[in-house]
């Protein structure tokens, strides 16, 4: 039987390649064709028959083009590159994240730190672990006229903003929406003289909302609300230390654009318990006030505002935490 070069190539290529290991082999197959030897301008096909024997001439022949697919394999499977673009969160490289640091700069000033923290909290905070789904995912971009996330649209737009600032950027093409929300959340607390949250990138964006009523109620108890962040994987001690976001914004507890202790240290006095002041019981929210009386929570409350090392520390991992919820992570 008369075989044609390309057939040749073919087939003892295949042979060759069928004694690499497995994990070569997939990867010979699923590179594209540019990439595959050939002998002249003939295809290649899977689908010619097997040979029923071979000439001592066309065994030579085919000599170079085994080896030339050995080496073919060979570079597929060396480390490289390529790898670095596997699905997973990474942190930025140094040229990202110095278009980074510029766009959050440019977006975010100090009074805007409050709004991009709590958009952080509210896309997150609609995870749940039981179903698996919901998170940071930049859904918050869909929510945004439910009752819980009044006031989110002026943080919706320092993301839009974000992301005109890295047009053109190292970062344009591996940062995403959500990346930017979690970005913007750590960025506020460091601005407010919190600790320094690094941020993984690569999370995939939601094409629509997340459900809904899956936000603490501003009502709720401290045994309910322990019972909502154990949905989400958060221990009572985790969840006490992202309250501590409180510290910064408009609830009373201290400068607003402080990120400190104050919070724990105004938990224990209970400022709102005063009768003499009128204004005492606009400090905090329902959700603030029931968790110095939590037997569990308290004495965490008290060790937090005497250890602002400590708060920092747990707080930091809880909000790393917490952005990584539900995210599914994309290659970048």
């Amino acid at each position: 039987m008369q075989l044609h070069k390309g057939q040749t190539c073919q087939k003892l290529g295949q042979a060759r390649a069928n004694r690499l290991p497995r994990c070569t082999r997939i990867l010979a197959v699923h590179a594209s064709p540019s990439s595959q030897p050939c002998c002249e301008d003939q295809p290649c096909s899977s689908s010619s028959p097997a040979p029923a024997s071979m000439s001592r001439r066309g065994m030579l022949q085919a000599v170079p083009m085994l080896a030339l697919a050995g080496m073919a394999a060979t570079q597929l499977v060396r480390p490289g590159p390529a790898l670095a673009l596997a699905p997973g969160p990474r942190m930025p490289t140094a040229q990202e994240q110095a278009a980074i640091d510029a766009a959050l700069k440019a977006a975010i000033p100090k009074n805007k730190a409050p709004v991009a923290l709590r958009l952080a909290f509210h896309d997150a905070g609609t995870y749940l672990a039981a179903t698996r789904d919901g998170g940071a995912n930049a859904s918050i971009q869909f929510e945004l006229d439910r009752p819980e996330n009044f006031g989110l649209k002026r943080g919706w737009r320092l993301v839009e903003q974000m992301r005109a600032s890295l047009a053109g950027t190292p970062a344009e093409a591996t940062v995403s929406d959500a990346d930017l929300v979690a970005l913007g959340g750590a960025y506020a607390v460091a601005l407010c003289k919190g600790p320094r949250i690094p941020v993984r990138i690569g999370r995939a964006v939601a094409g629509g909302p997340d459900p809904e009523g899956r936000l603490p109620s501003e009502k709720a108890s401290a045994a309910e609300l322990k019972e909502q962040f154990a949905a989400k994987g958060f221990s009572a001690k985790e969840f006490l230390a992202l309250s501590g976001a409180h510290t910064i914004g408009s609830k009373g507890f201290g400068d607003p654009y402080t990120f400190d202790t104050t919070y724990y240290v105004e938990l224990l006095r209970k400022p709102w318990t005063n009768t003499q002041d009128a204004m005492a019981s606009m400090i905090g929210l329902p959700t603030d006030h029931v968790l110095p009386d939590d037997p569990e929570l308290a004495p965490l409350i008290a060790a937090y505002a005497a250890d602002q090392p400590a708060f920092f520390a747990d707080f930091a991992a809880a909000y790393t935490k917490m952005s990584e919820l539900g995210a599914v992570w994309r290659a970048v």
